[in-house]
């Protein structure tokens, strides 16, 4: 999911990901052109010795880094391809964005960039954890509400969250994210890692100042509430039951029906007393559940290896859904499970 073509540094396999790693004031420049599109210049070099170190992890779907660049730097960087979120971990920057400018220092979250601008920065032994999500995930997130604004562009048109609860939201949620990516299990699963980037793009939308939030936060229009029917319902649930198995969310189970996403949740609610996510990690869970019981001892399947193929990457929240559904754990299912023939 990198801007670039090619690949800017050895990459080190790992399940579902592929990562790229520079650790030399010449490898980290050919990283920043190839991973963010940014130029890197000198201004005060580091100290000999002194450890750049440059993480990219792409998912395919999303990517995440980490960053640090010791000494005093000049970066400029064209439009960004991707929307890149960064979180300042260390060291302190000043950032021009078109006529723009912003100081950041350890703890701030803010926008590596907006469609369309270019933008310019200075920073001083800075340390950074970036996520990058693809402009096609923030579009169809913002859709997810209704029709996209004037022109059908998202743009975010300030670089800062709207305040410090929503900057901790973000924080929050790339830390999940993140901690996600640690489970190889979770990393190899196409429903765990495209649902984590539909998240990314969603908490973006709902943090940084944009020209969607009206959508987003809008009222519901009437066609939304007639479109919210029973046989709206049952579409969805034929649609959902017959697709479980794939990396589909709240807008592809929509534009299968057809409605909107918001007609979509209101069938769901009116109907069902749940939601359509709700509902699909109910399907999920019963095909672990499945899984769990139909398991053969020697076969090298693991309890965590079949959540995550259906899309449960949190071992907590997992054992906490499944316990509910079914009164046991997933564990003493899969210990109790029949025995191979």
């Amino acid at each position: 999911m990198r801007t670039g073509g090619r690949d800017p540094m050895p990459l080190t396999p790992e399940p579902g990901c592929r990562r790229y790693a520079a650790s030399s004031p010449e490898a980290a420049r050919a990283f920043l052109e190839e991973a963010y599109g940014s130029r890197l210049r000198m201004c005060a070099p580091a100290p000999p010795g002194a450890p750049y170190r440059l993480v990219h992890t792409d998912t395919g779907a999303f990517a995440g880094g980490e960053i640090d660049l010791p000494g005093r730097l000049h970066v400029t960087s064209g439009p960004p391809g991707c929307l890149v979120v960064a979180v300042v971990r260390a060291g302190r920057a000043e950032l021009r964005d078109g006529p723009d400018e912003y100081r950041l220092a350890a703890g701030q979250v803010f926008l590596g960039g907006r469609l369309g601008s270019a933008r310019t920065a200075r920073t001083e032994d800075i340390r950074l954890r970036t996520v990058t999500v693809p402009w096609a995930l923030v579009r169809a997130a913002a859709r997810q509400a209704g029709p996209l604004p004037a022109g059908g562009t998202v743009r975010f048109t300030g670089l800062l969250p709207l305040d410090a609860a929503r900057a901790g939201t973000w924080q929050r949620t790339a830390e999940f994210v993140h901690s996600t990516l640690l489970v190889p299990e979770a990393a190899a699963s196409p429903l765990v890692l495209g649902e984590s980037a539909r998240l990314l793009a969603a908490t973006a939308l709902s943090v940084f100042p944009n020209n969607a939030l009206g959508c987003l936060e809008g009222p519901p229009r009437p066609r939304d509430g007639r479109d919210a029917t029973s046989g709206t319902l049952r579409r969805a649930i034929a649609f959902i039951e017959s697709n479980a198995d794939t990396d589909i969310g709240l807008a592809e189970i929509a534009a299968a029906v057809p409605v909107t996403p918001r007609a979509l949740q209101y069938a769901f609610a009116r109907h069902a007393d749940t939601t359509p996510l709700g509902y699909l990690r109910r399907v999920r869970l019963a095909h672990v559940h499945a899984e769990l019981q139909a398991a053969e001892p020697g076969d090298g399947l693991t309890v965590t290896a079949i959540a995550a193929r259906w899309g449960f990457a949190h071992a907590g929240r997992f054992a906490s859904a499944y316990r509910q559904a079914y009164g046991t754990t997933p564990s003493h299912t899969f210990r109790t499970r029949s025995p191979a023939r």
